[in-house]
């Protein structure tokens, strides 16, 4: 035991490792305390080799904690949500009702009571809740069509 700040080391797999970069902040919570108790951390290093496991190419990945916490013990269990790109105040659709025709993207917006019309659009970031920005092809108050049935 040392007076340092605390680091937790995580593997990321493979598929994920390409959105973490040293300076990232992280929420994270420790199972002791449950999950309505966040502590804060920074990504730190990446390893630039992998490491297998279960077969899976995973990445170590060391964040420290911000600050330092009394309640913090060593080899306590982490879950980790790292702060990715985020944009507020932004249009934003399903991901379903986005298709590709051509490589381009459309969405399907009301055009009247009965009719509608596909128009093209650009994309931005995808969200975890299943949601895609729209940053070019749509206005505020557009109504998109999600499924047609």
């Amino acid at each position: 035991m040392s007076n340092a700040q605390f680091q937790i080391e995580a593997n990321i797999p493979e598929a994920d490792i390409a959105k973490v970069k040293p300076g990232q902040t992280a929420n994270v919570t420790l199972d002791a305390y449950g999950p309505d108790v966040l502590f804060h951390a920074s990504v730190v290093s990446v390893d630039p080799a992998e490491t297998i496991v279960d077969g899976v190419p995973t990445y170590k990945t060391t964040f420290q904690f911000e600050g330092t916490d009394a309640r913090i013990k060593s080899g306590m269990t982490a879950n980790i949500d790292i702060q990715g790109q985020m944009h507020e105040n932004v249009l934003s659709v399903p991901q379903r009702a986005v298709v590709n025709h051509n490589g381009k993207k459309y969405v399907t917006i009301k055009t009247g009571k009965n009719t509608t019309k596909e128009v093209v659009v650009s994309l931005g970031l995808r969200g975890s809740d299943g949601a895609i920005e729209i940053t070019d092809g749509l206005s505020v108050g557009d109504e998109v069509v999600v499924s047609q049935q």
